[in-house]
């Protein structure tokens, strides 16, 4: 791959220019899109129509999505053979949401989880239209299905082989770039009275079962990830459920918890200890059966060989775009990434947002993204692009 360290001057200025040439599109599709209700994979799609686009929409069967409507696009454009790298971004339906541009800002609720779909798009569309000579393809896959944590997106996606990429870039910030996550362990625990179990009681047992849990969050404290970014493993009771009436014992109490995983830890030992010390715990209670069921795993995500290699593009031009050093990190939750990165497809975070939540006020009505981020998110990943793409001298 290119080296980044002599990118033509005009490839670098015909991106420019087209950028430049469609920033006010640009600003008014993200504003679009947050006003958008449940039509918003419909309307994301006219969009890239009218960019110029061929799309292709994957609706997700009603029998295996439990709701109608999903429908994820794809966009594939080839400038010639070689490796094909994805451009991946998730968006919300909700019920449609106020927009308003101003103060530098675009402000709605869901503009920051939706800017990547435009910064994608965009960022595609002037690599285009620059006309470089490049190796590969460049993919968009948006999908839409963000309450199922990615199972009818992304996953659904690959698994039905409707997309293979060997490169990926996902939603991410706009002044560092993520190589690596956290992973996620969750496990449903369910406390049942024996037949003949007489004066057991399955909620003194939850209450013993959690004790014990809530005893290894505190001892997640003293653990830290050598990853920048990313500093302590978490444990969370998230749900519990049981009883029917205040006055007689339940026969049955069920909870939920929720184990975040750091890179440096070994996930099949932290889901064999856990499962220990439930049932050390339970054992402790006569007359209880315990169940335990695993929900969801997702393995940390780590940077490899070809993570190095599109992170470094990207590094380079966002140096270059934002005037200075760019923060290489490790993102602090389990994202959407990791239906890429579990089927070793190297993958990179990296786009339109604030460093933090609260900066961004993400959730609240007043939720913003700045303008400039999203201009400069799009000029990098187009950029980046390029020198990825370049054929080697």
């Amino acid at each position: 791959m290119f080296d980044g360290k002599s990118m033509n001057e005009g490839l670098r200025e015909r991106i420019r220019e087209t950028l430049v040439a469609r920033r006010a599109g640009q600003f008014q599709f993200l504003a679009e899109l947050v006003r958008a209700g449940a039509g918003v994979s419909d309307m994301t799609a006219q969009a890239l129509r009218d960019l110029g686009f061929g799309v292709e929409r994957h609706a997700v069967p009603e029998e295996k999505a439990g709701v109608p409507g999903i429908v994820n696009l794809v966009v594939r454009h080839e400038f010639a053979s070689g490796p094909v790298v994805a451009l991946g971004a998730a968006g919300a339906g909700g019920d449609g949401e106020t927009a308003e541009i101003k103060s530098g800002a675009i402000f709605g609720l869901g503009v920051v989880g939706k800017a990547d779909l435009v910064v994608f798009a965009h960022a595609l569309a002037a690599l285009r239209d620059a006309e470089p000579e490049l190796s590969g393809t460049v993919e968009l896959h948006f999908t839409f299905d963000s309450s199922a944590d990615g199972d009818l997106g992304t996953a659904w996606l690959l698994k039905n082989g409707i997309v293979n990429p060997d490169y990926a870039i996902t939603s991410g910030i706009t002044y560092a770039i993520g190589t690596s996550a956290m992973g996620d362990l969750q496990l449903q625990v369910d406390l049942e009275r024996m037949d003949g179990g007489g004066n057991a009681d399955p909620m003194e047992a939850a209450n013993g079962v959690l004790s014990a849990l809530y005893k290894v969050r505190d001892d997640c404290r003293n653990i830290h990830s050598v990853v920048p970014g990313i500093d302590q493993p978490t444990l969370v009771i998230g749900r519990i459920e049981g009883g029917s009436r205040p006055d007689a014992r339940p026969d049955r109490v069920s909870f939920t918890l929720d184990r975040g995983l750091i890179p440096d830890e070994d996930t099949s030992v932290v889901e064999v200890e856990l499962t220990a010390l439930i049932a050390e715990a339970v054992s402790r209670f006569d007359g209880i059966v315990c169940r335990i069921r695993r929900v969801k795993l997702a393995l940390p995500m780590q940077p490899g060989p070809g993570t190095d290699k599109l992170s470094g593009c990207l590094q380079r031009q966002a140096a270059e775009v934002l005037g200075g050093p760019v923060w290489v990190y490790g993102v602090p939750y389990d994202p959407g990434s990791r239906h890429y990165a579990a089927l070793g497809i190297p993958t990179v975070l990296y786009g339109a947002g604030p460093g933090t939540p609260e900066e961004g006020r993400i959730g609240a009505a007043d939720e913003r993204l700045v303008l400039d981020d999203l201009r400069k998110a799009t000029e990098v990943v187009a950029l980046a692009l390029a020198e990825f793409m370049t054929p080697a001298a």
